[in-house]
């Protein structure tokens, strides 16, 4: 595909005059009298482009509205790519919504286009004839924070009822009659495990429970499990979403929260199960940390370096952010109090506080979810209106590969955490190291790779849905639950994670709230997160335990 790139300003428009015979050839334009028609050739400009020469890319700003004449365009919308033809239409976000464009498109051929400006498409009142079909939808977990742009299109009943009245080909855009049960079932699992991350899972898993079995050496034990945990975790996330879809949206919130970051829990039960405390305080700061200042900032970067400013959702952003204070508070405070203080009386008034303090910051998390899906739920959701419902998996099978998927992780989780003394002494690797920067790539891999691609596009608020809304949901909810497992197996879990573990994440928090106070960044903020998080990485690599 060619990198020659097009806009509004770099091609001349030509006013059509021969064009009224083709309007009926539309889809989105047979439902308007035929008296419109040769309004629509007065609004409308011709425009021609080369092949491979690119129209427009995802997440660029734009106020035209084509409709293909003649020639081929591609379509690309994520992995999806689609093939327009003579008749289809692109750009409509120019139309209803921001001008934020959903896609990337490029002429295959020789393309010839009919252009019409928002402004000349409000002026002939169509914004009021027409239902333009929204293209995608993003996913509840990830789209948890994201502020979405795109205007609601509403209609009158009698405006309603003149379109059904005159669109003769209203039938053919009738969904289809519903797939027998278990053909729809069969068709999301095989979506799911065909994913190309997600059917990596076939391979590695039964791998690393092989080298578990056999009695392999550590290094390889941890390895092998260390990669199998990486597909495990992005299905996991969609068992979650798909079961989310068929609940309310409390309810939904409440399940992404509990099994968003359901690997990290499991890897924390199994290390807090062993003994393992500062292994467990490691990987969840290490989580926060990754997820603020290395997927944050790459997610920044890779926006940056495709636009010179990208605008966010600023009032949701400060909202996390404030909750990621009050976590780090939660964590200062054991920590100091430990510090000046010396003896078993005080280790154990410690493991007290922190106990207490854990159910208030899990009693935080629970009134933000309350703020952010229910009474400040504008703040955080997409603004297009309600879903179109969409055939998936059932709650019956989406609960049991929930669960299924949970036990695997279970399994591997523990074969990964029973291998970390003994990696750590023969490789001469840092628990510390081990735990913040290993162990927290295992369960954000898939995360990270769409909080870094959907920040390419131009869809930021959804990447800091991933990032920062992932932290938060670590520090006030997987860190309390952590104290409070060690309090069922009786282990010293307590929130005196050190005076470094707390300065950095004291630090890494003031610097993001910092980053993203202007509701605006471009590459060099994301350049200075990754900067941060690489001098962290160094310091753990020389803790000694």
């Amino acid at each position: 595909m060619g990198n020659t790139s097009a806009s509004a300003s770099d091609v001349a428009y030509a006013p059509m005059a021969d064009t009224d015979s083709f309007w009926p050839q539309v889809p989105l334009f047979q439902c308007l009298p035929q008296s419109l028609h040769p309004k629509l050739t007065e609004i409308s400009e011709a425009v021609s482009f080369e092949p491979d020469t690119v129209l427009f890319r995802e997440g660029d700003q734009g106020n035209e509205f084509y409709v293909v004449k003649s020639g081929t365009a591609l379509f690309e919308m994520g992995p999806d790519v689609e093939l327009l033809k003579v008749g289809d239409y692109f750009g409509e976000g120019a139309l209803v919504g921001t001008g934020t464009r959903i896609a990337t498109v490029t002429a295959k051929t020789k393309l010839d286009c009919l252009v019409i400006t928002r402004a000349k498409f409000e002026g002939l009142g169509l914004h009021q004839q027409l239902v333009i079909p929204k293209r995608t939808k993003i996913s509840r977990r990830h789209a948890m924070m994201a502020r979405g742009n795109t205007a609601k299109l509403t209609l009158t009943p009698s405006i309603l009822q003149d379109v059904l009245k005159a669109n003769n080909t209203q039938r053919a855009s009738d969904p289809p009659p519903k797939q027998p049960f278990l053909r729809v079932q069969w068709q999301a699992l095989h979506e799911i495990f065909s994913e190309r991350v997600n059917a990596t899972a076939f391979l590695l898993v039964p791998l690393g429970l092989f080298v578990k079995w056999k009695g392999y050496s550590p290094g390889v034990v941890f390895f092998a499990n260390f990669l199998a945990i990486i597909p495990l975790a992005s299905i996991l996330g969609q068992a979650t979403e798909a079961l989310a879809n068929h609940t309310g949206q409390l309810i939904g919130g409440l399940l992404n929260a509990t099994f968003g970051n359901a690997v990290e829990m499991i890897m924390c039960i199994q290390a807090v199960k062993a003994g393992l405390i500062s292994v467990v305080q490691g990987n969840l700061l290490g989580s926060v940390l990754s997820n603020l200042l290395l997927v944050l900032g790459m997610a920044i970067f890779a926006s940056g370096t495709v636009r010179h400013e990208q605008q966010f959702n600023a009032k949701g952003a400060a909202a996390n952010m404030r909750c990621q204070l009050v976590a780090s508070i939660s964590v200062c405070l054991p920590t100091v109090f430990a510090y000046i203080s010396h003896g078993h009386h005080e280790e154990q008034a410690v493991l007290q506080i922190s106990r207490i303090c854990s159910i208030f910051v899990m009693a935080v998390y629970m009134q933000f979810l309350f703020f952010m899906l229910v009474t400040h739920a504008s703040l955080f959701a997409e603004e297009c209106g309600p879903e179109e419902e969409e055939e998936g998996l059932s709650p019956t099978f989406s609960t049991a590969l929930l669960l299924a998927c949970t036990y695997v992780v279970f399994l591997c989780s523990e074969s990964l955490v029973d291998s970390i003394e003994d990696v750590s002494e023969d490789y001469g690797l840092s628990k510390a190291f081990i735990g913040v920067i290993l162990l927290p790539i295992v369960g954000n891999a898939a995360e990270h790779a769409t909080a870094v691609s959907s920040a390419y596009k131009g869809m930021m608020d959804l990447a800091l849905g991933v990032a920062v809304g992932s932290s938060t949901q670590i520090a006030l909810f997987v860190v309390p639950c952590a104290v409070m497992f060690g309090w069922v197996f009786d282990q010293p879990m307590d929130l005196n994670f050190s005076v470094f573990d707390m300065v950095c994440q004291m630090l890494a928090v003031f610097l993001v709230s910092n980053v993203l106070s202007q509701g605006e960044t471009n590459w060099l903020d994301g350049c200075m997160l990754m900067t941060v998080y690489l001098l962290i990485a160094t310091q753990t690599l020389f803790i000694k335990e």
